[in-house]
């Protein structure tokens, strides 16, 4: 639904309160008049971008979930949800409240009655309008365009390392601690048939929220390790050790036959590990996705440029949430192409597989 659609079925209250907050020189009881006045300030782009320019993180954290979202409807609960998840300090209710009632107040999301149920939107036409803005905004500052000597996609690599550890526990007696874990000496020479090779996770740091194992072993083996488990590849036995189900022979025996539908699975299980952590996930990974589109950007801005969309999880700082678990296990899944620069450094960019996977999801 396009603005001039909502505006035609949105609470006259509201309507009324947009021509206030704007000043608008309309006849106010002339509904069509009120629309039309309307309708050409709340599109206006130097007006939105003047807005953009005064809003503050929290504001800008929350239209970043609304605006890369398909859902056309909301509930009150819904939104003031995703108002939660925009506050560093978000189990304040009064901030959460304030951020849908500016968001009302400035005609970004209008209020709808039918019949007895009252329901929230977004029109599509604005949606994409501050799409537009957030992109050129991040793009200003994660500026760059360095052309790398060497990348990768990553998506070889993942399929093919699940398919080693796969392969090393139906060859190996694979013994595991009380805790679960698989015993350092394993995990060191299969870490030494892989494509991507990680160091171990330090043991005094405070490692939790992004899946079952993450405690236990490195970011990218504990999405593999996770993976596996949750889609019974694997069993673990505390007499007997880790063992590989039928389903995960099979797997292994079909190899790169099934390379792009694992890889689909694990991208979709990534999303539901992770999201605890990261509430607007989905969200983030479309906006990095229209960031590194058609260029190659230096980690050194992307970062930067990144950071306070994000909030911090415990621990775990805004930065490291983008550098580690963004941008890196966004390569690792082949949904950005990393590379390496001699002046910049790392640089990422958009694949065509990342492309195809998210627009799934949302317009690019």
């Amino acid at each position: 639904m396009n603005l001039a659609e909502t505006l035609v079925y949105a609470d006259i209250k509201q309507l009324h309160q947009l021509a206030a907050a704007y000043s608008l020189t309309c006849n106010v009881h002339s509904k069509n008049e009120l629309i039309q006045s309307l309708h050409g300030r709340l599109t206006s782009k130097s007006k939105l971008d003047e807005q953009r320019v005064s809003l503050s993180w929290e504001e800008k954290r929350f239209l970043l979930q609304v605006v890369y979202e398909s859902r056309a409807e909301y509930t009150l609960e819904m939104l003031l949800s995703k108002a939660r998840k925009a506050c560093i300090d978000g189990d304040k209710g009064e901030k959460r409240t304030a951020l849908l009632e500016h968001s009302l107040a400035n005609g970004w999301i209008f209020r709808l009655h039918t019949g007895q149920t009252l329901k929230y939107v977004m029109p599509a036409d604005i949606r994409s309008q501050w799409r537009e803005i957030f992109v050129k905004e991040a793009q200003a500052n994660a500026y760059g365009n360095y052309t790398p000597e060497s990348f990768d996609s990553g998506v070889g690599a993942l399929t093919d390392d699940l398919f080693t550890f796969l392969r090393y526990v139906s060859c190996h007696q694979v013994s595991l601690s009380k805790e679960g874990v698989m015993y350092r000496n394993h995990q060191q020479r299969m870490m030494s048939l892989f494509q991507v090779s990680e160091a171990f996770p330090d043991r005094k740091e405070w490692r939790f929220g992004y899946g079952r194992r993450f405690r236990d072993y490195p970011d990218r083996f504990a999405l593999l390790y996770d993976y596996a488990h949750h889609r019974r590849l694997i069993r673990e036995k505390p007499d007997e050790g880790l063992s590989v189900t039928e389903e995960g022979l099979r797997i292994v025996q079909q190899g790169s036959g099934q390379t792009e539908e694992i890889l689909d699975d694990l991208f979709a299980f990534w999303m539901l590990s992770y999201r605890k952590a990261i509430p607007a996930l989905s969200s983030l990974c479309l906006f990095i996705a229209r960031i590194c589109e058609n260029n190659w950007i230096p980690e050194s801005t992307l970062v930067p440029a990144l950071v306070n969309w994000t909030v911090p999880f415990y621990y775990d700082k805004q930065e490291e949430i983008v550098r580690r678990r963004l941008l890196a296990m966004m390569a690792h899944l082949g949904v950005l192409y990393k590379g390496q620069n001699a002046d910049a450094g790392n640089v990422y960019m958009l694949t065509d597989r990342g492309k195809s996977l998210l627009s799934k999801g949302t317009n690019l």
